[in-house]
């Protein structure tokens, strides 16, 4: 039994509505044991109940969130739009190991989510980004092979519009206070964790990286411990002061009421990302990788990078700042039915500046810049 390396909560609920019954085959093993003969269920609020006692794994199937259970059965469900899936193991009499994909065959999946012990009672939970009408194949299976009960829930959630992010004044370790006004215009992730949180650990260090390759372009990540984390300051710098790698990013303590205003924070880490209007784009539950939060924080930073230009007798200089990520330049005739292809010469870098010179006579009139991450 695990401690979990995803998620660990205050407090844990579960809602649901509609419950369904699996069933086991003639040879005493559960019906949707095997990839191929996953149940299909649908729905928005769904409970499904089953068993994976005398499940196996099969050949090709990965191993669930790193565990090589042995006990698996499978449910596929399609999502009805775009918006927020979660999936959770509690009620389930034993260890489970949950996993998330997308694919069309056990041995071609690929991996959405995945979960040991983020649940109650060392049952499992996740949330993640849905697409509209995309399938998802969930595996529970038994950590190292532990099987009983099954109660899996799937919840489904619209996106909602993105509410502003709440204006907040906390202390740092040293008691200095800071305001969320300090980083206005930036791109900011705020975490908030607990030293005793091995989930939060367990993410640090990608946070620390993003603060590294991606604060000059505008991004703050801001770690704030929370309230009921029973931490002093003292206690905070002192671990901080061991870390590897190295904590380069905003810590403060916070509080109740500024945990309250962003939703009442009852699980870590619990991580926000905000925009530079100051609008809360994402909120996520558990350890995010690298890749997760990139993806989410490029289009942010650079979204409203802007061509400058100015004329020069025959010439036309096009200039944008030089970023982390790069762009291309992209050139077109008309803007009726655009053929945009990207333009032949590559950019002078100079000064935190990409520049193109282009000739004042060329047919291409119209220039925009395309993301190359």
């Amino acid at each position: 039994m695990n401690p979990s390396p995803f998620l660990v909560f205050r407090v844990v609920a579960t809602a649901a509505v509609l419950i369904v019954s699996g069933a086991t085959n003639s040879r005493g093993q559960p019906a949707n044991d095997m990839f191929a003969n996953r149940y299909i269920i649908t729905g928005t609020n769904i409970v499904v109940t089953g068993s994976n006692v005398g499940a196996t794994k099969e050949l090709g199937e990965p191993d669930h969130d790193g565990d090589s259970g042995g006990a698996s059965i499978w449910w596929s469900w399609r999502a009805p739009m775009n918006g927020v899936a979660t999936v959770s193991t509690e009620g389930s009499s034993f260890d489970t190991v949950l996993g998330v994909y997308t694919g069309s065959s056990v041995s071609a999946l690929t991996r959405i989510a995945s979960d040991d012990d983020g649940g109650a009672n060392f049952t499992s939970k996740v949330s993640f980004d849905v697409v509209a009408n995309q399938t998802y194949q969930i595996a529970v299976d038994g950590f190292e092979g532990d099987s009983g009960s099954v109660m899996l829930s799937v919840l489904f959630s619209p996106p909602l519009p993105m509410p502003p992010a709440p204006s907040w004044c906390l202390p740092d370790l040293d008691g200095t206070m800071i305001y969320s006004s300090n980083f206005a215009g930036k791109v900011v992730i705020v975490d908030f964790w607990a030293t005793w949180c091995s989930p939060c650990k367990a993410g640090m260090p990608d946070l620390v990286a993003l603060q590294s390759k991606y604060g000059a372009d505008g991004l703050v990540v801001v770690g704030a411990n929370v309230s009921w984390s029973g931490e002093s300051a003292r206690t905070i710098s002192d671990f901080l002061t061991t870390f590897t790698p190295t904590i380069n990013y905003q810590v403060v303590m916070s509080d109740a009421a500024t945990e309250n205003m962003f939703g009442d924070i009852q699980a870590i880490p619990t991580t926000f990302i905000i925009d530079r209007q100051n609008r809360i784009q994402k909120k996520y539950l558990g350890t995010q990788s690298f890749g997760t939060l990139e993806k989410q924080i490029i289009p942010l930073l650079y979204s409203n990078t802007r061509i400058a230009f100015q004329q020069n007798g025959s010439q036309m200089t096009l200039c944008w700042p030089t970023n982390t990520v790069g762009f291309t330049l992209q050139s077109a005739a008309d803007l009726v039915s655009p053929v945009w292809s990207d333009w032949p010469v590559a950019p002078t870098a100079s000064n935190g500046t990409d520049t193109v010179q282009v000739p004042v006579t060329s047919p291409q009139r119209y220039f925009r810049l395309r993301m190359t991450y």
